[in-house]
């Protein structure tokens, strides 16, 4: 078990620790051939991006920035500024965000020959630097491994732990309030450990968000840290769901309000005021965890396992998701579950006629859920 631990850590460092190597690395001589940020938390990837362009400009460097993801993105220019010389420079340095569609994605017409590109320009030792922000590129990645052989700066930017450890529950000990304290004393706010969960569970995993609350914190006086950061950690219909099914009736209340009063946040970062989309979003989020929670609790009654229980769930991933399904399993018996999924049909049923459905709605499920565990369990 030790050793599956340490193979974890090794796997998945601390992104604040690497891009603190990257600045290093870019402040003692000239910048590495190529920078490749990659994983799914965005904060830090464009960390690593305005690193690498500040140690471009340093350097003298032309800078040529491209986003794969813009509909108005041409592959001829990426193409161009890859394999031709700055015009108006020494080098060059190239910046491609939303780098997945090129380097990932191999069914696009634009990924063999940008892919070629990049690594002729690595084999060819040309001048200037390759900076690619890219969400999902794994660590064998051709390109990753032409990166590492060039000499360049490959940087892991994954979502931070959101929930402590399970050995030690103390939301202190998570890994995303350790950096809300670091990233504070950053910025000369001055909180301790206990203040900075709080700003952690208020806002949730949102590293910019996060930024936004402790923006508020600065200079504060004798003011109360409830009283000057927002509580704003169900912008998600996900994160809503949970605690809406987890029992929370505090945090799901709060969440629903938010979603239906200032818009909902989507799983590509926009955001949509569309109340009825919104209303269709949440059943869709809260009967998606409703069907893996009745799966589980067939096997569960049969005596299984919360391993095999998840397993048949189909909750795979991170350890975050695994303790997030476990704790809404452990919130009510398993026999509670098809009861809830009943519960939620009736709003189901109403999205689809004329009947309007609002955030009163969703906070009477959560209490009507919470009611019915409560029942069920004497």
């Amino acid at each position: 078990m030790a050793r599956k631990k340490k193979a974890r850590r090794q796997s998945d460092p601390f992104p604040g620790d690497a891009l603190k190597a990257l600045e290093r690395r870019l402040g003692q001589g000239p910048p590495p051939p190529i920078v490749i940020l990659r994983g799914e938390e965005r904060y830090f990837r464009e960390r690593g991006v305005d690193l690498s362009v500040a140690a471009a400009r340093e350097a003298g460097m032309d800078l040529c920035r491209h986003d794969a993801l813009d509909p108005e993105f041409q592959v001829a220019g990426l193409l161009d500024d890859l394999l031709t010389g700055a015009l108006f420079a020494g080098a060059r340095c190239v910046v491609l965000r939303g780098a997945d569609r090129v380097v990932v994605d191999r069914a696009s017409k634009v990924s063999k020959p940008a892919r070629e590109a990049m690594l002729e320009r690595l084999s060819s030792k040309a001048d200037g630097m390759l900076v690619l922000s890219c969400e999902k590129l794994r660590a064998d990645h051709a390109l990753v491994k032409a990166a590492k052989e060039a000499g360049g700066e490959v940087v892991g930017c994954r979502r931070l732990w959101d929930t402590p450890p399970a050995w030690d529950p103390d939301p202190r000990k998570a890994e995303l309030t350790q950096w809300v304290f670091g990233r504070a004393r950053e910025l000369d706010v001055q909180i301790d450990l206990g203040e900075a969960a709080y700003v952690a569970m208020a806002t949730g995993n949102d590293l910019s968000a996060i930024e936004d609350q402790l923006s508020r914190l600065v200079g504060r006086g004798r003011e109360g840290i409830a009283e000057l950061v927002a509580w704003d950690a169900g912008a998600s219909p996900w994160e809503v769901a949970e605690h809406i099914l987890t029992g929370d009736v505090r945090r799901a209340a709060a969440g629903v309000e938010t979603l239906f009063a200032g818009g909902a946040t989507q799983r590509d970062g926009s955001r949509t005021i569309d109340l009825a989309g919104i209303a269709a979003q949440l059943c869709t989020a809260l009967s998606a965890k409703l069907r893996e929670a009745v799966r589980a609790s067939e096997v569960l009654e049969a005596g299984g396992t919360p391993s095999a229980a998840a397993q048949a769930a189909g909750v795979r991933g991170p350890r975050a998701a695994l303790a997030s399904f476990e704790k809404r399993m452990a919130s009510r018996p398993p026999t509670a579950w098809r009861g809830a999924l009943d519960d939620l049909a009736a709003i189901e049923r109403r999205t689809r006629s004329t009947v309007r459905v609002d955030a009163t709605d969703f906070v009477h499920l959560a209490l009507r859920l919470r009611a019915r565990r409560a029942r069920i369990a004497r």
